[in-house]
């Protein structure tokens, strides 16, 4: 069905305007397959052959990009649904509003941005029959680029129109290339990363059977007779031994919690009993140390709560045993509170080193270090951290820290729990 009646759209020199019908002289522009590479695609969809003489006749000398256009011709909606799926890469579609149907037009409009869900061609509308498609209502409720009335598409509007929409599609274009080739660095990295700490698995396995056998034979020997010099020996051998034993421990368990693989498992806790625990075993570290450990709890918090007790316990062990490893004189303590929606804080302050400024943006990464790695006097690889933050963030909790070299560091992480009632 004609937009308006018997008027078409043709050159008078400079000017296009609606007239008469102008004789027939040749087909519309046929496409080249072979060009499409070089040209931007625009499809043209109208049911009045002139039209696309014409449109094509404006932009013949036109290029964007140092590309000229190659053209897609469809001449009702079921034929531009048809193209649109030829040819996705289409770049702009210079749609009709009124073809067979009131709506053909809005109707691709639909299946381009709805069925397909093709984000990136741009549409401009165009129509002879403003009042069948009110134009504030269809630039709201539409995804499209422009709305225009054929009368107003003389050479220059039509120009502007089909640039400024060929420059929308090339910058979206280009967002979504980086957004892919950042998608694939990052997952390329992952790759890396799980490919680095499997074969960080592989070769703790390999140490760990070996080493239970030193373990083993050392401490059979350390039962039998042997003189004093060599028991000395032998308990050199098995504390460095047990040390090699918890660093692949920690190497194992920061593999597996990489993997993502590994689940919470809730149960039921004494509150204090289990922090008692914890302490008491921190105390005697602390000891050989001559450093002074205490703890606080909130009152308010419940007698029994659901939580993960092992993981829970792997980030507080691992956060108190650091405080009184780089505190060779002083205090460490630990502060419970309870906060709302059933978050318990808990803050680990200690009066030792501090982690220098130079370490402290990457000192949650694996095998990072709070100290210089060749003066270094703690034993540690530098892992424990990285895994508190994982358990952490499993745990739908926070963790964060403040340090100054010298001053002391305080570790804060909050953790979520369930009320046993």
């Amino acid at each position: 069905m004609p937009d308006n009646d018997d008027q078409y759209l043709f050159q008078d020199d400079d000017e296009y305007m609606f007239g008469d019908e102008p004789e027939e002289d040749e087909p519309p522009h046929e496409i080249e397959i072979d060009a499409f590479e070089e040209l931007w695609k625009i499809m043209i969809v109208d049911d009045e052959a002139d039209i696309h003489r014409m449109t094509e006749r404006i932009l013949e000398d036109i290029t964007f990009d140092g590309k000229g256009f190659t053209y897609l011709n469809a001449y009702s909606g079921k034929e531009a649904k048809e193209l649109i799926q030829e040819h996705p890469d289409t770049a702009l579609i210079l749609l009709d509003v009124v073809m067979r149907t009131e709506n053909d037009g809005l109707m691709v409009v639909e299946f381009i941005r709805n069925d397909i869900e093709n984000r990136f061609v741009r549409i401009i509308l165009r129509t002879g029959q403003p009042g069948q498609a009110p134009e504030r209502k269809v630039i709201t409720d539409y995804d499209i680029h422009d709305y225009k009335l054929k009368s107003m598409l003389t050479d220059q509007a039509l120009y502007t129109a089909v640039i400024s929409a060929l420059r929308t599609y090339r910058d979206l274009r280009v967002i979504e290339k980086k957004h892919c080739e950042l998608e694939k660095a990052l997952s390329d990295a992952e790759a890396a990363q799980k490919a680095r700490y499997q074969i960080l698995a592989n070769i703790n396995h390999e140490i760990k059977t070996p080493l239970q056998g030193i373990l083993g034979f050392t401490e059979i020997l350390m039962i039998s007779e042997v003189n004093e010099d060599n028991q000395e020996y032998l308990s050199h051998i098995k504390h460095s031994a047990e040390g090699l034993h918890k660093v692949l421990s920690n190497v194992l368990e920061l593999t597996e919690l990489a993997g993502g693989t590994w689940e919470l498992n809730d149960s039921r806790i004494i509150f204090k009993e289990y922090l008692d625990q914890i302490m008491d075993t921190i105390q005697i570290q602390a000891e050989w140390k001559s450093v002074m450990v205490g703890y606080d709890i909130d009152k308010q918090i419940p007698q029994s709560i659901i939580t993960d007790p092992k993981r829970l316990k792997q980030v507080l062990m691992n956060l108190l045993i650091n405080a009184v490893r780089y505190t060779d004189d002083g205090t460490v303590l630990l502060t419970v509170d309870l906060k709302p929606d059933n978050y318990l804080s808990f803050v680990i302050k200690d009066t030792g080193a501090g982690i220098p400024l130079e370490n402290q943006a990457q000192i949650f990464e694996s095998f990072m270090l709070g100290e210089d790695f060749l003066s270094k006097k703690n034993a540690g690889i530098g892992v424990g951290l990285s895994i508190c933050k994982n358990i952490i963030q499993k745990m739908n909790g926070t963790i964060s820290f403040e340090s100054q070299p010298n001053e002391g560091s305080t570790f804060f992480f909050t953790v979520p729990f369930k009320s046993d009632l």
